[in-house]
């Protein structure tokens, strides 16, 4: 390739250019939004998604609206961000579709045995009962933060290893009211 040749652009303008030829206005609000872990204005995430503010607006109140994006009201408007329920369901996805059934059991143990293990060290059941006891100078503050993550982590690898058992087509009678049915109802599959 001569030097005449070589492409003198701007990397990063050329990737945008390409990412907004390849996608829709509604996808580029999405994926903003899924980056978006505090509120912002619909202007704010507009620029970042190479869209106008009407048409941000208008994608990011149906994100809203079907759970993926979380409102604050101000003053000046309403601010978005991604929905805390969203990521952990996308985590949860993520677990499920790259550990086994054996891996994420194991990855359980390994939490819980953890959790325990705080447990044990500071004889309470939880890091809020640790924060309680702790005194300002007390060593420990830096495990609660820690423990938090532990036990964050085994609630979405148990909702991982459950979507393994999960049959979206299983049919029956439920004699329960409201959005579960009574936990003693059987439930059969056809």
């Amino acid at each position: 390739m001569s030097p005449e040749s070589r492409w003198t652009g701007d990397l990063n303008d050329a990737v945008v250019e390409e990412w907004v030829t390849e996608t829709t206005p509604f996808e580029r609000v999405r994926e903003v939004l899924v980056t978006t872990a505090s509120f912002q204005y619909a202007s704010e995430i507009a620029e970042r998604a190479q869209v106008s503010e009407p048409s941000a607006r208008k994608h990011l109140t149906t994100l809203a609206e079907s759970g993926l994006a979380t409102t604050e009201t101000t003053g000046q408007g309403t601010r978005f961000k991604r929905s805390a329920e969203s990521m952990a369901m996308q985590r949860i996805k993520e677990l499920h579709t790259t550990l086994s059934r054996a891996e994420l059991v194991d990855g359980i143990q390994d939490l819980k045995t953890q959790i325990q293990s705080y447990q044990d060290d500071y004889g309470v059941t939880d890091p809020d009962d640790l924060a309680l006891e702790l005194g300002p100078d007390d060593d420990g503050w830096d495990e609660i933060s820690h423990w938090r993550a532990l036990e964050e982590n085994l609630d979405v690898a148990q909702a991982a290893l459950a979507l393994y058992d999960f049959d979206p087509d299983v049919t029956g009678e439920h004699t329960g009211s409201g959005a579960f049915a009574d936990s003693s109802d059987d439930i059969s599959a056809d």
